[in-house]
């Protein structure tokens, strides 16, 4: 395949300045890591609640080991297990953190397009009934989803029938090509925006370069800002319940690298549906992502 740069597509609309509310990159917390407090956004009543508040979720303990480390998200176990993980923000708090409490859905089958769609949807509807759909309209044959545009397209649907989902302004949804490590793209995360991402998975399902051999879908569902000013982003995806945080850096490569498809090792006999110009195309996956504005979830990690 050819490794031309990406493919070029409509761009959207231009991005809205950042509110003032939102802390820039290049402020720092002052607080010490013990008087550090992380806030929870109910998004169902607009309001910030503190962390003393009885509508906040009481999470059970980390049943692991940290050392001492991420104490600053000891509140928040999901957050502070993937920053352990990742070795982030291991000793200093983060700059900058907003993070969409979307609760995780494991995939069945090759679904992980379809399975990080309905995560949006609460699970309502579920993968099972989207891939009935993407069967319906020759998109699909067992789950597979290697058109970003037609993955867009059931988004489109979806957003049509659940209303439910819109507050106080239209939920969105675009389809984008090109680089997703842009400022443009930082300034939509940090203003609240959610994203369903093709990449090449490692074993431990963290962005590699493959050439998309094993192309994955994930949806990024917020980012941090670290005491470098380096920039990560946390995802949900359908193989594993845990919180990942992955480096923007990498997972822009992986998505760029989505230039040819490999039949799968489980599914030697299978035959699954590629889009014209096969997944490095104007129709697949290369270079593409798609954007989802003014979403909210039920609750939100804003540090």
């Amino acid at each position: 395949m050819s490794n031309s740069p990406c493919p070029s597509l409509p761009t959207p609309s231009p991005f809205p300045a950042l509110p003032s509310n939102i802390v820039s990159t290049g402020s720092t917390i002052n607080l010490s890591l013990v008087e550090l407090k992380c806030d929870l956004v109910n998004n169902n009543s607009n309001n910030i609640v503190k962390n003393n508040s009885s509508n906040v979720i009481q999470h059970q303990p980390l049943t692991f080991n940290t050392s001492g480390e991420c104490i600053w998200a000891t509140q928040y176990p999901e957050i502070q297990k993937a920053c352990y993980l990742r070795r982030v923000c291991q000793f200093a708090s983060p700059k900058e953190l907003r993070v969409q409490n979307i609760t995780s859905i494991l995939q069945m089958g090759p679904t992980c397009g379809l399975t990080a769609l309905s995560m949006i949807f609460e699970g309502s509807p579920s993968a099972a009934t989207l891939l009935e759909m993407a069967i319906d309209k020759g998109y699909s044959n067992k789950g597979e989803m290697f058109s970003a545009i037609q993955l867009n397209e059931l988004l489109s649907i979806g957003l049509a029938d659940n209303r439910h989902l819109v507050e106080f302004r239209e939920v969105t949804n675009t389809l984008v090509g090109g680089n997703l490590d842009d400022p443009d793209i930082k300034m939509q995360l940090r203003l609240g925006s959610i994203f369903l991402v093709p990449y090449d998975p490692d074993r431990n399902h963290t962005p590699c370069l493959d050439k998309g051999h094993k192309a994955h879908w994930a949806l990024i569902v917020g980012y941090l800002i670290d005491q470098f000013d380096d920039y990560y982003v946390f995802a949900r995806h359908g193989k594993t319940k845990n919180l990942a945080l992955w480096s923007l850096r990498d997972l822009a490569l992986s998505n760029a690298n989505l230039v040819e498809f490999c039949q799968p090792a489980g599914h030697p006999e299978q035959v699954f549906i590629l889009p014209d110009g096969g997944i490095g195309g104007r129709n697949g996956l290369r270079c593409k992502f798609i954007m989802i504005e003014h979403f909210k979830a039920k609750e939100e990690v804003v540090l």
